[in-house]
């Protein structure tokens, strides 16, 4: 009984805080699976809205936990790149997702959560992801010379050099 009731209201807050969303947002997506909602919104928009779900004292997200990357090599825009924000204050966390093609740039949202520095260069390092206004888009997990990313889902899986060992 009591686990019902606690679902019930957090699907009133949900609906509450999407109800939030379409006052102050336009030409967004929004999808509700449970306890999460999902903010499908375009790539040009992504600063304003952050800001605003950090700011707005509604909202206050105010942590980024994660930023997440798809490739679908066959569709049209490859990469579908996900924000994972969290709201300390009304324990709540929303995804803000969007997508790009393969050598579009995205904005880098430094200046709203400055944990994105490692997670964008990450992102740029194994997808080749580019975020603008990143003064520090450097190879993190792989060597220097490596060339190409690893992680796009047309990358050899030998890589581009082969190595082998002689023992002899």
């Amino acid at each position: 009984m009591q686990r019902n009731i606690k679902f019930t209201l957090f699907k009133k807050i949900n609906l509450i805080i999407v109800s939030v969303f379409f006052k102050i947002f336009k030409n967004i997506k929004i999808k509700l699976k449970g306890f999460d909602v999902n903010l499908i919104i375009k790539k040009n928009n992504l600063i304003n809205y952050l800001t605003i779900l950090k700011k707005n004292l509604s909202f206050l997200f105010n942590t980024l936990i994660d930023l997440v990357l798809e490739d679908f090599p066959k569709k049209k825009n490859r990469y579908f790149v996900k924000y994972f924000i969290r709201s300390m204050t009304y324990s709540k966390y929303i995804q803000i997702s969007l997508k790009t093609k393969e050598y579009k740039p995205i904005f880098s949202i430094i200046n709203i959560y400055k944990s994105s520095f490692w997670l964008e260069r990450e992102a740029w390092d194994l997808f080749g992801i580019f975020f603008l206004y990143n003064k520090d888009l450097r190879r993190l997990l792989t060597d220097y010379g490596f060339r190409g990313n690893p992680f796009k889902k047309d990358f050899p899986l030998i890589g581009y050099l082969e190595i082998y060992f002689d023992f002899f």
